[in-house]
């Protein structure tokens, strides 16, 4: 692939819930925007027992290690048709991804 067939490394926040993936790709307008807020915007649970059953995490590209960083909340690890979809959406030119679980509560 060409230089110019590649796209700008993008991130964004993802969710994958009762047989559904969600995802948002970050811009300058919504960059502050966590899971909470915007599951609430889209009608997935934001809170109690039913947000913490929701597999959800983040994909950020590190420019500085110029791989993308995988993090998710909810699993040990996400499973293959999920990642399948994550990098589908925000890796098209599927460059590195390293994965890490979040072991702390976060929205």
């Amino acid at each position: 692939m060409s230089d110019q067939d590649k796209t700008e490394p993008r991130g964004g926040l993802w969710a994958y819930f009762e047989g559904r993936f969600y995802a948002l790709a970050f811009s300058d307008e919504n960059r502050h925007m966590d899971h909470v807020t915007w599951f609430y915007e889209i009608g997935l649970p934001d809170y109690g027992i039913e947000f913490d059953r929701v597999l959800r995490g983040r994909m950020i590209w590190d420019w500085h290690m110029e791989h993308y960083s995988l993090t998710f909340y909810g699993t040990g690890m996400v499973p293959n048709h999920v990642y399948a979809r994550v990098t589908k959406e925000f890796n098209p030119d599927g460059l590195n991804v390293v994965e890490r679980a979040v072991t702390q509560h976060w929205g």
